[in-house]
């Protein structure tokens, strides 16, 4: 009797011991967002928009680097003619050299206003993406989700991939 009482409580403590396991198994899971988001129809939509928008801030900036390599040239033949007074050259070149440190400022707000732009137009999709990982994460019951595109995880277990979930759940084939 005795001996039936300790394999009872053996088993016991076993059975509490596996369970506890069970109760604290974590299930993680894994995606590929780069590969997501380069097969999202928003995201090449985007891309082209800044594009766009690059091309034609560069453009604006490249007729204005144009126009002050003009005045630079002019100014440079009406000194060599003498049609200059020492104090007018000294004018023009302050002059001109105002106006490069214009572009260097414009050329910073060129790459500012191109991250902002990018912001506005990533951002919501970025948000998408988030909200379809926490949703297939929710409904598989996992509890972390790992990102390899970032090249940080070393191993991924095929079986835990759930880009495809994700891809699914955003409507891309």
């Amino acid at each position: 009797m005795k001996n039936m009482f300790k394999i009872f409580v053996f088993s016991l403590l076993m059975f509490g011991m596996s369970q506890t396991n069970e109760l604290f198994a974590q299930k993680i899971g894994h995606l590929n967002s780069a590969a997501i988001l380069s097969e999202m129809p928003e995201v090449l939509a985007a891309d082209a928009e800044l594009e766009t928008l690059q091309k034609q801030l560069v453009a604006q900036a490249q007729r204005r680097i144009e126009s002050l390599q003009k005045d630079y040239q002019e100014l440079i033949r009406q000194e060599q003619q003498g049609d200059l007074s020492p104090r007018r050259l000294q004018e023009e070149q302050m002059r001109l050299r105002e106006k490069e440190q214009e572009l260097a400022m414009e050329e910073q707000n060129i790459q500012s206003t191109l991250m902002r732009k990018r912001n506005e137009l990533i951002n919501p999709i970025l948000e998408r993406v988030q909200d379809a990982i926490d949703e297939v994460a929710r409904e598989n019951n996992f509890q972390y989700i790992l990102d390899t595109s970032g090249g940080s995880v070393l191993f991924a277990d095929d079986t835990k991939d759930i880009t495809r979930m994700v891809r699914t759940k955003l409507g891309i084939n």
